[in-house]
């Protein structure tokens, strides 16, 4: 802070260091959300999703992955805050769930009537 903005604005305080959790680092949001296991299953499914759309079965595998976020989104709503699938707000996760696997059966369904 210069003299200059001191002089304009008497009541303007230096700005204040990030908050810390204690360690002296700043506290990081991310490591209060979710937990490793549930993002490594999720991983896994659609490294399957994705082998059994390589062997020709899109079919099954959108149904996998549609059928891995609707259970998130159910697990979200179900648990709420002991959820160990967290992304940001209760209400944006199950949102964001369901709309995915409502939407992938959607579109697949969809452009299968078209062909």
């Amino acid at each position: 802070m210069t003299d200059a903005d001191k002089a304009e604005n008497p009541d303007l305080k230096p700005s204040q260091p990030p908050k810390a959790s204690g360690r002296g680092h700043p506290f990081v949001s991310e490591a209060q959300e979710g937990r490793p296991v549930c993002e490594g299953i999720i991983f896994l499914v659609v490294l399957v999703a994705a082998l059994v759309a390589f062997c020709g079965y899109t079919w099954a595998a959108t149904g996998l992955v549609s059928v891995a976020a609707l259970v998130c989104g159910a697990l979200r709503l179900i648990l709420k805050d002991r959820s160990p699938w967290k992304v940001r707000s209760v209400p944006f996760d199950a949102f964001i769930s369901f709309g995915l696997g409502i939407g992938l059966l959607v579109t697949y369904t969809s452009i299968q009537l078209l062909l």
